[in-house]
């Protein structure tokens, strides 16, 4: 990306933007943080089922070398000691490797959602051009990750210096002497455990750092400018020539449904000029009067021509008419307020039909 169009785009990135990188196969990710989740999970495993492993891997070595004393090897009972350490070795290592594929899959899942994209199978031979291949080695983000590692190495050797300091300050070093070779060994043990579960903490929290800094990382990426938002806009909501047409057309279509209801009404109260408002009820259908069309000025004038010309009353109430126009919209039956005023029109009306 240019340095200097960077600093045009100020606007943060869409969900349309987002989705469309998404769908390319770029998301905000951190290899790191599964790394060092995994690498945590291990060692936990490793801490709490190191007993249960530890006899299991001598209890067998144990039987199947006993069982070989003072007997003949064979073919049969290689392979039956075989199969047996092969057993034991599934039956050890299936906690762990469940564990690590499980916390694996966990960490993907929370950075980045359920995501499959057969698109991202397709050979890329942008990236075995070895002139972009250079300047990704001098640009900010390596650099950036260059002070990252640096970091890393920093707080992992704090820790491990610590923690080793800490540790063997509470252990006499002639005491260990009269100790023997077993308890020499746990306790080894012990410090190298602690200290990987230690470590591993510290790279996990670097990991969520890392995961973040790749997240706001990624939306910067994705940032636009003030053009590019607007005519994003602008496809999404579509062009305002065609939008104005497409509105014009539903206008006329609404006139026309609008003159065709003017026959079949009861009454066209007007203005006498400037509005007219056409009045249907139907009391099998109807709550109450229901206002089928309405207009002002010239739509008044073609409304009472057409009233006119099918024989549909006229009568004449500046307020109410006015009234009417303003407060109920075609199509909405009247207020209760104006059921009296509205029924002396209609009855007024009905007298002359009769």
């Amino acid at each position: 990306m240019a340095f200097g169009s960077d600093t045009e785009k100020t606007e943060q990135p869409t969900s349309r933007r987002l989705d469309e990188a998404r769908n390319k196969g770029s998301v905000a990710f951190s290899p790191d943080l599964n790394s060092a989740a995994s690498l945590l999970v291990g060692f936990v495993l490793l801490y709490a089922l190191g007993v249960n492993t530890y006899n299991s891997l001598h209890k067998t070595m144990q039987s199947s070398l006993g069982g070989l004393v003072g007997k003949d090897i064979t073919t049969d009972s290689l392979v039956t000691i075989t199969m047996d350490h092969v057993y034991v070795l599934i039956k050890i290592l299936s906690p762990f490797l469940g564990g690590l594929l499980l916390m694996g899959l966990v960490t993907s899942y929370l950075q980045i959602g359920f995501m499959f994209n057969f698109g991202l199978l397709k050979p890329n031979l942008s990236k075995l051009n070895i002139i972009s291949g250079v300047k990704n080695l001098f640009s900010i983000r390596s650099f950036v990750k260059l002070i990252a590692s640096v970091l890393k190495l920093i707080i992992v050797g704090g820790v491990s210096y610590f923690y080793i300091k800490k540790e063997f300050s509470r252990i006499d070093i002639v005491d260990t002497i009269d100790e023997s070779l077993s308890a020499l060994l746990v306790t080894n043990v012990k410090l190298m455990i602690g200290l990987a579960l230690r470590v591993s903490a510290a790279l996990l929290l670097l990991a969520v750092l890392d995961y973040f800094y790749q997240k706001w990382q990624y939306k910067r990426n994705l940032r636009m400018s003030k053009e590019e938002v607007k005519e994003e806009r602008k496809q999404m909501d579509g062009d305002p020539l065609i939008k104005s047409k497409i509105r014009a057309i539903q206008r006329q279509m609404a006139m026309k449904r609008m003159m065709s209801a003017i026959p079949k009404a009861d009454v066209v109260i007007t203005n006498p000029s400037h509005f007219a408002v056409v009045l249907k009820y139907d009391g099998s259908a109807m709550k109450a009067p229901t206002v089928v069309a309405k207009g002002a000025d010239l739509i008044a004038k073609r409304i009472k021509e057409i009233a006119k010309k099918h024989k549909v009353p006229l009568v004449e109430d500046k307020l109410l008419a006015q009234t009417l126009y303003k407060t109920v919209e075609i199509g909405k039956e009247i207020p209760q307020k104006l059921y009296y005023a509205v029924a002396k029109v209609l009855s007024y009306v009905y007298q002359l039909k009769k």
